[in-house]
């Protein structure tokens, strides 16, 4: 609806057919074309593979995939932590590494711009979230190194921090997620879709590089803020000095309710 041209990347060939159609109602212009590569990006020759079908350098590129399992670290099996690990990170890491190697390669005068998606748990990790957290916390560091790294290409690196929206896979993680990990989320009520993706284009748009969806993902952001780019710095710090004081006994809250 901004008039760029789309590509979308997925695993299913069938889905990928269904999108690409729905996306296309919103073209403003009949010079913006709309398509489709299937392939697993989790595997690098796969993410390769996109660029090398592309037939220039993209000015944006998505890193957004991600799924999370909440169990107790010795209820997942082999298989959903190898799962947590290719889907989190090694999409993200395989990708941007293929995206790069296209886009280093253009001199331009306008910036680009390479958008990863981690989540809230990258900066307060919890009981069940042990497939999941580490790897959002990773791809956090990874957008941070790469930030000064795209610097001589004219590349911006923003990161996504999401909190909880009504996805199908939020509702998939319900179904797995252990009370006690309830518990300390507290109630917390999911963003409509649309609304998560308006706050996150709105937001790029004003210049942001690190982006959360709600309040609670804003004050989480001060627990961590090391060298990653801020939103609204000295509050933030205010904010995260504050935290710092009172993290002890939170945490004793937190344990109780663990043992108990």
């Amino acid at each position: 609806s901004k008039g760029a041209s789309v590509v979308i990347v997925s695993r299913t060939e069938s889905k990928l057919k269904t999108v690409v159609d729905e996306i296309s109602k919103f073209r403003v212009n009949d010079v913006q074309t709309v398509s489709y590569i299937a392939a697993d990006i989790s595997k690098y020759e796969e993410s390769e593979k996109v660029f090398d079908q592309l037939d220039r350098s993209p000015d944006i590129v998505v890193c957004c995939a991600g799924s999370s399992t909440p169990k107790l670290f010795l209820d997942l099996s082999p298989k959903e932590l190898e799962g947590g690990i290719s889907t989190n990170y090694n999409t993200a890491v395989n990708f941007a590494h293929a995206a790069l190697k296209k886009m280093s390669l253009v001199n331009s005068a306008d910036s680009r711009h390479l958008i990863f998606f981690s989540s809230v748990v990258a900066f307060f990790p919890f009981i069940g979230y042990g497939q999941y957290a580490p790897l959002k916390a990773a791809v956090r560091a990874l957008a941070d190194v790469l930030r000064q790294e795209t610097l001589q290409y004219n590349i911006k690196v923003s990161s996504v921090f999401p909190g909880n929206f009504d996805s199908e896979g939020y509702v998939e993680e319900n179904k797995t997620k252990p009370e006690i990990t309830k518990i300390i989320e507290g109630s917390s009520y999911p963003i409509s879709c649309e609304k998560c993706a308006n706050i996150i284009i709105d937001s790029l748009d004003r210049g942001f590089e690190t982006i959360t969806t709600d309040f609670i993902g804003w004050v989480l952001t001060t627990i961590s803020l090391g060298l990653s780019p801020r939103i609204f710095g000295p509050l933030q710090a205010i904010l995260g000095f504050i935290i710092a004081l009172i993290a002890p006994i939170i945490s004793w809250f937190i344990d109780r309710d663990i043992k108990n």
